[in-house]
């Protein structure tokens, strides 16, 4: 089995790609320039190991923020690295970082000065817990003008079920009242929200991509080829964190239902990784599957593949891979589970299959092999779908529209 560790392994003497993050003028002009209120986001990631699609999102509001004469100004949980920050100095924007996983009245200070100190007139959490976050309650006690807003990221594990009523259902609908707005990445993960039955009129806004960046591009798709050595082969890329809920194994054992010419990436790292690389001996397919480790731009590889497979066991709450994918062109296998469906045409511009089938997933990837027209149709279409309805111009409006200013009250 040969290991691919490191983007350096594989492209030597390649740079990163440069970002291409540039927002045309007719998108701009389409948009109201209405005040956008200060926005603190505080989100749990860490910048310094990648600039996926995530973190472009936040680079491109702190941009378009700073644009309308407004600040954007994100708080990691780690300082960014020398080419984040050197990016948002640019914009006139000093990222901040702070540890917010355990509580120290020391960090809640540091947090309250800088809010006061940047004006913030709204706190935007993400992946925190929404209830039991100290900081959360000490803020409300430092800061309380300020308002707070949720965005649930968070995929599922099990079926969602009304909280039990009685004090618990009232005390939890108190305290989620503390969130003036709340977010779920896809309307599955509002439709759970709305099931529990105490959150404060939940709101679905889906993600955005730079599909600029994840386009089409033969020279890398000849070059990423060449040096791994699959060019005469059907490449399937999988991009993921390796957990067991994220099913690459249904991957690797569908791959083994496959002619010989279909060979699997695997783009990603984790827990499971020594036991994926057993699977793949175990099943002798040591020379059709790739594990090429955690990637800082995963888009070289997604413009190498035929196709991209998501996998998960799990219900996803959206999955960028998925638009990341179909931007690049590829046709998207994805599971029929969670907020997938919402980001992928099935029949047009991929399939979707039952969770963890991986004889069902097997088929899907076989009517591309022996169809190359219909691979290529639904590549392109897998495309257009994508910047029709989750580029930088379909859904930058939206984003704006969380933080417009609210009229004083009268």
């Amino acid at each position: 089995m040969r290991v691919l560790l490191g983007m350096a392994d594989i492209l030597p003497n390649q740079a990163v790609p440069v970002l291409q993050t540039t927002v045309t003028g007719p998108m701009e002009a389409s948009l109201p320039m209405r005040r956008l209120q200060r926005v603190l986001y505080v989100i749990f990631i860490d910048p310094s190991r990648k600039f996926g699609s995530m973190e472009e999102q936040i680079y491109i509001l702190a941009r378009e923020f700073r644009n309308r004469g407004a600040l954007f100004l994100p708080l990691f949980s780690s300082p960014p690295d020398a080419g984040t920050m050197n990016r948002y100095r640019e914009l006139g924007i000093e990222p901040a970082f702070l540890d917010l996983m355990r509580f120290r009245f020391r960090t809640l200070k540091r947090l309250a000065r800088l809010i006061r100190s940047q004006g913030i007139d709204v706190v935007h959490w993400n992946f925190f817990a929404p209830l039991w976050n100290p900081y959360l309650w000490g803020l409300t006690a430092l800061t309380p003008r300020v308002r707070h807003f949720f965005t649930d990221h968070n995929s599922r594990t099990a079926a969602i079920k009304a909280v039990a009523g009685g004090w618990r259902r009232w005390v939890k609908r108190l305290l989620l009242k503390r969130y003036r707005r709340v977010v779920g990445v896809s309307q599955f993960v509002v439709d759970c929200l709305r099931t529990q039955g105490v959150w404060p009129g939940p709101t679905c806004l889906l993600h955005f991509i730079n599909t600029d960046r994840f386009a089409p591009d033969d020279q890398v798709r000849t070059r990423i080829r060449q040096q791994i050595g699959d060019e005469d082969r059907f490449v399937v890329a999988a991009v993921a964190y390796l957990i067991n809920v994220k099913g690459i194994d249904v991957a690797i054992r569908a791959v083994a239902q496959l002619p010989p010419k279909v060979c699997l990436w695997i783009i990603g790292d984790g827990v499971e990784s020594g036991r994926l690389q057993a699977l793949v001996q175990e099943l002798g397919l040591a020379d059709r599957v790739r594990f090429l480790g955690l990637q800082s731009a995963v888009q070289p590889f997604l413009q190498a593949a035929d196709a991209c497979i998501c996998p998960s066991l799990w219900a996803e709450a959206a999955g960028l891979v998925n638009l990341e994918a179909q931007s690049t062109g590829l046709p998207l296998l994805a599971s029929n589970i969670g907020g997938i469906p919402e980001y992928v045409a099935d029949g047009r511009t991929g399939f979707l299959f039952p969770p963890g089938d991986h004889a069902r997933l097997a088929e899907c990837v076989k009517r591309l092999t022996v169809d190359e027209e219909l691979c290529r149709n639904m590549g392109q279409a897998a495309r257009e779908l994508i910047k029709q309805n989750f580029s930088v111009d379909a859904r930058l409006a939206d984003y704006l529209s969380l933080y417009e200013a609210q009229p004083a009250a009268t």
